[in-house]
């Protein structure tokens, strides 16, 4: 009799203490299987969100308990930065059903201890992210090599400083090695990455945020519209964004800092303001359009620009240009890329690339891939700065690529093309020849972090 009053006392108390708390967020309670809990995190694991449960595979078959539900969703907000807009959405409203659970875990679990630093750092004030890439070219013109310093291993490393919840400040720094040379240079003379633009340092510097409805960026970083072929360079400026419907208005002013060989067409690049007004958007379904119109000061005191030596032509230097990129979706693996621009130069004052694209790689999938093949047929006065893709595509140069992108593991890329192409179709681009023949093969590895 002892005994069973003693038990019942223990229950009651026990009840009495924690019954309320314990029913309402039990978390060994399972999830209902039709909750929408699972439908939610199987799309997080479908976009990379959410690597898996344990042995790494998301349990889609299994009841879960709120605890384990719990687990995924912390796995979840430590790759909030990988998120896109519909992601973050569903991360918040798992949090909201499940932050009891969450706020309990502040108890030791060696099984979570990854994840709660993961938090800890996605919540700190400063992220860092980028890429290493080991880089190998077959470069020959006229059956002669060229180019070797695109033998060459390289890294990117972006920071990200939040200053508060509408303003984030931004830097990058970049830098690799020859494997043929002992300099820190791609071994050509003002293309990408001579000695004191990629050595280490940090040659890029902004800060982006909100003011009301508009997006602002300003400060020296990446600047590139559609395909980068109107512009795809580096610079400092300013640009505003303002979403009217599903179309974003864009002003921007830009001066490029970094030259190559595809700027030829401004007399003085390092005085020259790009200035202009940019529409993108989607115009029907699978299709986005944008438009982009420009101007820039005209620093030359003649307006004439001259090939230089060997001298074989000369042209009215660029004031005027517009643009115009497209993609468009269909029979849901393919998309279509086309980027046309033109300047008022008196010559050679268009420029235009097209892309079919089979699939896409995804970093956060091993063994998915794409396909693709490409056509360019850029002139010397055709656009203002198109992105050279590491001395892949010339000013004065038409021609094609096709090539293909592998994820050989997470964020470890594996990407192979080959190009033909005719170069200097107006005048000399690197000493050589009028209408020289290029063939170019690469392969890189490209490992993300």
């Amino acid at each position: 009799m002892k005994k069973k009053l003693a038990m019942a006392l223990m229950v009651a108390v026990t009840m009495g203490v924690t019954g309320t708390a314990f029913a309402d967020s039990n978390p060994f309670l399972d999830v209902p299987a039709h909750h929408w809990s699972y439908n939610a995190v199987s799309q997080l694991a479908k976009d990379g969100i959410v690597d898996g449960f344990n042995d790494q595979t998301f349990q889609g078959d299994k009841t879960m308990t709120r605890y384990e539900m719990a687990q995924v969703v912390a796995k979840a907000l430590g790759k909030m930065d990988k998120a896109d807009v519909e992601d973050k959405a569903l991360v918040k409203k798992l949090y909201t059903e499940y932050q009891s659970e969450l706020n309990g875990m502040n108890v030791r679990v060696s099984a979570l201890e990854s994840d709660v630093k993961s938090i800890k750092d996605q919540v700190g004030n400063v992220k860092l992210s980028g890429f290493i890439r080991t880089k190998y070219d077959s470069d020959r013109v006229n059956n002669s090599n060229a180019n070797s310093g695109n033998k060459h291993t390289y890294m990117d490393l972006q920071g990200t400083m939040k200053v508060n919840d509408q303003w984030e400040g931004h830097f990058e720094s970049e830098m690799y090695k020859n494997y043929t040379n002992h300099s820190w240079s791609n071994g050509t003379s003002g293309a990408q990455g001579n000695d004191s633009d990629t050595n280490g340092t940090i040659q890029k510097v902004w800060a982006a945020g909100q003011i009301g409805n508009v997006s602002a960026t300003v400060g020296r970083k990446w600047w590139g519209f559609g395909q980068n072929v109107i512009i795809g360079h580096s610079g400092d400026g300013i640009k505003l964004d303002v979403p009217i419907g599903k179309t974003t208005a864009s002003i921007f002013n830009i001066r490029l800092s970094q030259a190559n060989y595809t700027t030829k067409a401004l007399a003085d690049f390092e005085n020259t303001s790009l200035y202009g007004l940019q529409l993108q958007g989607d115009v029907m379904p699978n299709l986005n359009v944008g438009l982009m119109l420009g101007g820039n000061t005209n620093s030359s005191d003649s307006g004439v620009i001259s090939l230089g030596w060997p001298t074989y032509d000369s042209f009215k230097e660029v004031n005027k240009w517009g643009a115009i990129a497209l993609s468009y979706r269909f029979a849901n693996d393919f998309t279509f890329l086309a980027d046309f621009t033109k300047t008022n130069a008196d010559k050679y004052n268009t420029s235009q690339e097209y892309r079919l694209n089979y699939k896409w790689a995804d970093i956060n999938t091993p063994g998915s891939y794409q396909l693709y093949a490409r056509y360019f047929k850029f002139q010397r006065q055709g656009d203002i700065c198109h992105d050279d893709e590491w001395n892949t595509l010339a000013a004065d140069a038409k021609g094609w690529v096709i090539g293909g992108d592998y994820v050989l593991a997470k964020n470890i890329i594996w990407t192979n093309f080959y190009s033909e192409q005719t170069i200097n179709l107006s005048g000399p681009t690197w000493n050589q020849a009028q209408n020289s023949k290029r063939k170019l093969f690469r392969t890189q590895f490209d490992f993300h972090f």
